[in-house]
Order: C-alpha cells, then structure tokens, then sequence
C-alpha cells in the first residue's frame, strides 16, 4: 500500500508543479470534480441520460463561482479528508491504508464497475 500511496502522492505533487495550483488544492480537484464528474459521464453513458453530466458539471460551476477563494477552501476540504481518513484508525487503518482504500480502490472498483454496465449497455443496443 505504501508504494501506491507514494506513487499517488508524486503524481499529485508533478500535476501541483506543473499546473501551479498547489498539492492541496490539485488533490480536492481530483477527488471532488474530475474523478465525480468521470462516475456521472459513465452513469449518463449507462442510463442515456445527458442530463446526469450536464447537472453536475452545473452544479460543480456554480459551485466554484460561489467560492470567493479556493485556495483557502481546499486547505479547509483538505484538511477536514485528513481528519476522515485518520478516523480509520479505529477500524485497525493508518492514514496510508486507509487513503489507497478510500482514494485509490474504492474509485477504482466504481469506475471499474461502471464501465462494465457501460459496455453491457452498449452491447445490449447493438
């Protein structure tokens, strides 16, 4: 677990250099708009349904729009995963563990299965 913990964590941190945002603000845009917005592409692909994309893409906008400063609001977001992810603690995880189960598997499984029902779909109409 270490080592996709650290493999992670460098991608994280060579996106942060390249984009300029910082590893804070780059870790909140992954795990609260890139990879959500992938789950609702998929379920719009699965149900037909352009809605289900288009409403969240609006709903993560307008968020955005009413944040006055993001940086400070992804330190906080940050911040506050940090506290959820060092809660696993009780359940016999330390942060590591519980940060490649919680970030790394459970996205993956999702998209995984997803995709699955995606192609069934697909296949379904053909």
């Amino acid at each position: 677990m270490d080592q996709v913990f650290d493999l992670v964590y460098k991608l994280l941190k060579w996106i942060s250099a390249v984009s300029g945002f910082t590893y804070r603000e780059i870790n909140i845009i992954v795990y609260f708009i890139i990879i959500p917005s992938l789950f609702s592409f998929l379920l719009s692909k699965i149900f037909n349904q352009k809605y289900i994309v288009l409403g969240f893409l609006a709903f993560i906008a307008l968020t955005v729009l009413l944040i006055p400063n993001f940086e400070i609001f992804s330190h906080y977001l940050f911040d506050y995963c940090v506290d959820f992810l060092n809660w696993f603690q009780h359940l016999g995880m330390n942060y590591i563990q519980a940060s490649v189960v919680i970030c790394v598997i459970i996205p993956t499984i999702i998209i995984g299965s997803l995709l699955y029902f995606k192609n069934k779909t697909s296949n379904n109409i053909n």
